[in-house]
């Protein structure tokens, strides 16, 4: 018996004739910890809007940091524990895959968001080399394998698919700009960015500033792609809103 090469594969729900699961009682753990975060990228928002920069290591980096890497832990404990789905998709249109390069991501550039602010513990900085050298492959993971999907295996593919892959392809490219402050980090000595911010102080608030938010879009669309995959919104709807709004 000839088997379905697509049984499992991601189809949009955009000619969907039944009502649309309810927004608010479709999120799960994983999803209330994003809104969680998000919701804070508001408030961090408006801090910066009114130059409000008073404790922001501890209001802004910190919190963002702790309810990042928690967000990044139950995604770890969710693919360890099998409740993130398996499916038979290749390459990066499996779901798994999805999900596991944006958790390590998200963890990524946490780390790198505390690595810059004057809350990172001196102890931890001999673990330079190790964090640095798995966010670089995180990034480039992220970088080459939905590309490679696309070019190798579009034919497996649905038109959904290729949609999820050309998002992702746009995700990857933009999320690959930390490749130079990690290869940075890499290459000096450990107190190097003791120096940069000794030279130029605001670099201890901009850096870490600039990273929290590309937490905060990686998770906004890592929130609009679990939503989709519900039937919540439709893909259609959801990758454009993401490479049009979010991240730019």
């Amino acid at each position: 018996m000839a088997l379905d090469q697509k049984a499992n594969a991601m189809f949009d729900t955009v000619d969907a004739t039944d009502k649309r699961p309810d927004f608010i009682t479709s999120l799960e753990t994983r999803d209330k910890l994003t809104a969680a975060f998000l919701a804070h990228g508001v408030v961090v928002s408006g801090l910066n809007v009114i130059g409000l920069y008073d404790r922001y290591e501890y209001v802004a980096i910190g919190m963002a940091g702790f309810i990042g890497l928690t967000s990044a832990a139950v995604g770890w404990f969710e693919l360890c524990a099998g409740i993130t789905e398996d499916d038979d998709r290749p390459g990066f249109a499996h779901e798994r895959a999805i999900m596991l390069y944006t958790t390590s991501y998200l963890a990524g550039v946490m780390w790198l968001s505390l690595r810059f602010s004057p809350l990172y513990p001196a102890s931890l900085v001999p673990l330079d080399n190790l964090l640095c050298a798995v966010s670089i492959l995180v990034s480039l993971y992220g970088l080459v394998s939905p590309a490679a999907t696309l070019v190798c295996l579009r034919e497996q593919l649905t038109p959904t698919e290729v949609l999820r892959m050309k998002g992702m392809v746009v995700s990857g490219l933009v999320g690959s700009v930390f490749l130079l402050e990690t290869t940075a980090l890499l290459l000096h000595e450990a107190d190097w960015w003791g120096h940069v911010t000794a030279r130029y102080p605001a670099q201890s608030v901009l850096e870490p500033s600039v990273t929290v938010f590309a937490a905060y879009a990686v998770e906004a669309g890592v929130f609009i792609h679990r939503l989709a995959r519900r039937g919540v919104v439709t893909f259609a709807d959801a990758v454009p809103f993401y490479g049009k709004v979010l991240l730019p």
